[in-house]
């Protein structure tokens, strides 16, 4: 049976820095999850925004750090049912898309996980042994709370933080040293637990500077705390009295009141459109549907998608490979990348391409296709939301419209994987037009087939595409004609 993932993020007073978090969130996630915001009773607008883009939320005044972890908990576990719970603080958030995966294994696998930022591994590293991954996980004498994985049946046994940790320190060492007693997410000792060996995971998460909202007043009070109560009962309530479980249960029942995430279409406006070939008419498609055309870097050859990949991969090291040119019909054609040039050539009236040909333009193709590849990578920089476009067709004299079912499903997410490790920070997404009935379940790509006839003029591919795109929600932004 398929887990249920929870992911949370606690928060407070870091409007713009929990902003970044749940966009990354969104964005580099792969696997379906329940989602919930614990805000300790924030002052500078949160829970108003949180209300605007419909993010749920657990609220209440400000109780601390202890409390609120307790809110995002009890919600995944307890109100959703999940079995792997990933709780954020609000300067923590991946970077890399499918980060969970290695979560989800050292959770299930450990009960317990916790991460070890780069930083850490720079300036304070303890770790004793691993590789700091879900098979091999960092072992470390230290505490870390950027991120925590738990799983509900080591909660079951362990319960939550101890509410009498107020506002700020020690609270997460203290929950760190039950669930190493009990036998989760570490190696531990039983009659000294503050000297337990925690489990870490490394990678896909990173942080940001922060400012705290502790004392260290609130952390000597705490620490004297856990010395007082490290041996006593490793299950904890998220409240110690009556009225503290009226106040938890009063803002559950608050929570459940306000609309649930939604989850309907995802707002497919773009700043940005990008050919990757396929089709020699893709450009023009773009130019007459959206008028924004982008680079014209992919009109000059045709690359086949396995091809493409590997450009991406290798930083287009053998674009112009010079290696075993031959006569393709009209052009010319690399027996190594099986790349097609023909457009990309200047030539007379009446001159066929040749070896000779290219090789007399080949400095030139390189610098100007070269100046079009930094075209595209200045459109992948900042904030601008980019949508890739490929069509299946990868051959100069094909004139189907649609992927026969016989030919060979691509690897799409491999590409998907190229141009993010290209552009990690980039909002993107990748439409593959006339692939017929292959598509894979990834949310950075979408598939989209055209209903003109296979064989069309240009007039009627156009429309076909044009509907096709309306179809399917796309936009360009900022543009008041394609307004939705």
């Amino acid at each position: 049976m398929a887990i249920r993932l929870g992911i949370g993020v606690i928060t407070y007073n870091r409007k713009d820095i929990l902003r970044q978090c749940i966009e990354n969130i969104q964005r580099f996630t792969s696997y379906p999850f329940e989602f919930v915001v614990a805000d300790d009773g924030s002052r500078d607008g949160t829970q108003a925004w949180l209300d605007q883009i419909h993010i749920p939320y657990i609220s209440g005044e400000n109780r601390g750090i202890a409390w609120n972890r307790n809110r995002a908990i009890w919600w995944l576990k307890e109100e959703k049912q999940c079995d792997v719970i990933l709780l954020f603080e609000d300067d923590c958030y991946p970077y890399v898309y499918g980060w969970e995966d290695e979560w989800i294994k050292a959770v299930e696998a450990y009960g317990h996980m916790n991460h070890m930022p780069e930083i850490t591994l720079e300036i304070d590293n303890d770790v004793s042994s691993g590789l700091g991954t879900a098979a091999s996980p960092f072992i470390a004498p230290m505490h870390q709370a950027f991120c925590v994985g738990y799983h509900a049946r080591a909660l079951d046994y362990v319960g939550y933080l101890d509410v009498r940790f107020f506002k700020y320190g020690e609270e997460h060492v203290e929950h760190t040293h039950r669930f190493l007693r009990a036998g989760y997410g570490g190696l531990p000792q039983y009659l000294t637990p503050e000297r337990g060996q925690v489990f870490f995971l490394r990678g896909g998460l990173a942080t940001l500077p922060s400012e705290t909202h502790g004392t260290p007043e609130f952390v000597l009070r705490n620490i004297r705390l856990h010395k007082d109560i490290q041996h006593e009962p490793l299950y904890r309530a998220p409240w110690r009295t009556d009225a503290q479980m009226f106040l938890f249960r009063g803002e559950m029942e608050t929570a459940r009141g306000r609309p649930p995430l939604v989850t309907g279409q995802e707002d497919r406006g773009f700043d940005s459109f990008i050919s990757l070939g396929g089709s020699e008419e893709t450009s023009f498609f773009i130019r007459e549907t959206f008028g924004k055309p982008g680079p014209g870097f992919f009109d000059g050859f045709l690359t086949p998608f396995h091809t493409l990949i590997q450009l991406f991969e290798t930083n287009f090291r053998d674009l112009f490979s010079t290696n075993c040119l031959y006569g393709y019909h009209e052009a010319l054609r690399c027996r190594d990348t099986l790349i097609v040039y023909h457009n990309c050539l200047k030539l007379a009236d009446g001159e066929g391409a040749s070896v000779e040909s290219f090789l007399a333009q080949r400095d030139r193709l390189v610098k100007e296709y070269g100046d079009l590849l930094q075209d595209i990578d200045a459109l992948c920089k900042g904030d601008r939301k980019v949508l890739f476009v490929r069509d299946w067709r990868d051959s100069l004299h094909y004139e189907g419209s649609h992927r026969p079912l016989h030919s060979l499903v691509p690897d799409f997410k491999r590409l998907a994987d190229a141009i993010a490790k290209r552009y990690p920070s980039l909002d993107f997404k990748i439409l593959f037009t006339n692939y017929g009935e292959a598509a894979v379940s990834d949310p950075r790509l979408i598939f989209g087939n055209v209903d003109s006839p296979d064989v069309s003029d240009p007039l009627g591919r156009l429309e076909g595409w044009k509907d096709m795109i309306t179809k399917l929600g796309i936009y360009a932004r900022n543009d008041d004609e394609w307004e939705v």
